[in-house]
């Protein structure tokens, strides 16, 4: 067992996981499947909602028309974004600063019971030219449910500490 590309040998039989993938790993096209996968419930839709104050238009409908209507609730696209950012940071863990999101979709709606799996692929990667210990991935993320339907996809860019530097290194992963 000593190429185990998830963890660092510390001594005989003692591992450390290495978080996230350096940027100088990354290669334009690579497609990173994010697992596990998310199932949302009602209960915490609910919970989001109320929490952030997130009554937009969409999100009151789907909560009103449930409460008022007993119709069917769908789960919040702000809800969504979050979470199937959130299944990406185990590959991006070593962002410095996440730069924008643009062309955000929501083609399908997700419902509770639903189980969201994420998937990114690399468009793009760059030095920084101001900032030496950074660079910068351009990233589409895609999310689908268990139908293999996408409901949610989106680009970013992000801003990542390169192999080595940053904080990684001094806190042992």
């Amino acid at each position: 067992m000593s190429n185990l590309y998830s963890h660092r040998k510390l001594a005989e039989n003692v591992f450390i996981e290495i978080a996230g993938v350096n940027f100088e790993d990354f290669e334009v096209g690579q497609i990173f499947e994010h697992r596990p996968g998310r199932t949302f419930t009602a209960e915490e839709n609910r919970q989001h909602i109320m929490r952030s104050a997130d009554l937009s238009m969409r999100n009151a409908d789907f909560f009103y028309n449930e409460q008022a209507y007993g119709g069917e609730q769908c789960i919040g696209e702000t809800w969504i974004l979050t979470v199937v950012t959130a299944l990406t940071t185990k590959t991006f863990n070593k962002v410095v600063a996440n730069l924008g999101w643009k062309k955000v979709q929501f083609p399908t709606p997700v419902h509770p019971g639903d189980t969201v799996y994420a998937e990114s692929e690399i468009l793009n990667k760059r030095e920084s030219q101001s900032r030496p210990d950074q660079a910068l991935l351009h990233v589409k993320t895609r999310a689908v449910n268990q139908r293999g339907e996408e409901v949610c996809s989106f680009e970013r860019r992000l801003l990542i500490y390169k192999r080595g530097l940053g904080p990684y290194e001094s806190a042992g992963y």
